[in-house]
């Protein structure tokens, strides 16, 4: 893909652990256009119970940039690097942001996993099978969806037991 270098797209920039909301301040500040998707949770600690938001992918925000002026962002304290390929940072689709906020607005119950691909080769670290290696075959019996955002290597599972599936041919 050609990037247009002054046309504003979503680029995903990692931060340091658990400085996203630190990092939205600032871009706030600096009037960029920004996503942090947040999911509420409800932490237990010994005393107490409380509901929180937390990041949905962790040492990530989405900011619409020009290309050009990524190296504003990439000054900013906190952020580490911009997501990309080949030391090209690789834009988001538009239409991955849109699907992440239609699944927060949804209220389903979600989850975020790190993508493992058929053929990947793996190793079992807990339960009775620990320490089994093996390659990835295909993934069967779940209940969930998953839609992966392949800028970030990331994939979210939401889950549809309460939900109607259709298969769309592409």
């Amino acid at each position: 893909m050609v990037i247009q270098q002054q046309q504003p797209l979503w680029y995903a920039f990692v931060t340091r652990p658990r400085h996203e909301k630190k990092v939205k301040t600032y871009l706030e500040q600096m009037s960029f256009d920004h996503y942090l998707p947040l999911r509420r949770t409800l932490n237990q600690w010994k005393d107490r119970k409380r509901w929180i938001e937390q990041p949905l992918f962790s040492c990530y925000i989405f900011v619409n940039i020009a290309y050009v002026n990524r190296y504003r962002v990439l000054e900013l304290p906190s952020v580490v690097r911009v997501v990309g390929f080949g030391n090209e940072p690789t834009p988001v689709p538009q239409s991955d942001i849109e699907a992440i906020r239609l699944i927060l607005g949804s209220r389903q119950e979600i989850e975020v996993v790190d993508r493992f691909l058929p053929g990947q080769f793996v190793e079992i670290k807990n339960g009775p099978l620990a320490s089994m290696r093996g390659h990835i075959v295909d993934f069967r019996g779940s209940q969930w969806v998953e839609i992966y955002i392949e800028a970030i290597g990331k994939a979210v599972l939401v889950d549809i037991r309460e939900n109607v599936v259709k298969r769309i041919d592409g």
